[in-house]
């Protein structure tokens, strides 16, 4: 079984990189309580979203944070043009291709489907409360 996390952190750094920007700039802006993250620099925003996927943390809880992050991407990917045009800095961090959205929205779909998907995560919880981290 690959993990799930994994298979996320792969799949993401495998992203454009204003694409990786612009995901990680929108996850803070829709979930963050602390308003200094809506300045957040582009250039640091993928490594600060990566700290926050890798965080150390109960078991349950880093499967419940990937939950959280993959609704939230979905979400993303399936509002971008409402959210582009609504969101404060989206629109500057935004300077990616269709063709490279697509593709990136592609890729996310097949993750989604394995990885990613509800039977998975399920056996993914019942993995790491059997042997964390493994």
């Amino acid at each position: 079984m690959k993990n799930p996390l994994r298979a996320f952190i792969e799949w993401y750094q495998s992203l454009a990189l204003g694409q990786r920007q612009y995901l990680a700039h929108m996850f803070f802006v829709l979930t963050t309580q602390n308003t200094m993250d809506l300045a957040m620099a582009k250039e640091t925003s993928p490594g600060r979203f990566i700290a926050h996927v890798v965080k150390k943390d109960f078991p349950v809880r880093v499967v419940a944070r990937m939950v959280v992050i993959r609704g939230i991407f979905d979400f993303i990917f399936l509002n971008r043009d409402q959210l582009v045009q609504e969101t404060p800095g989206a629109p500057v961090i935004v300077d990616i291709s269709q063709k490279h959205w697509e593709k990136g929205f592609e890729s996310w779909r097949k993750l989604r489907g394995r990885e990613l998907s509800d039977i998975y995560t399920q056996l993914w919880l019942k993995a790491e409360l059997k042997n964390p981290g493994v």
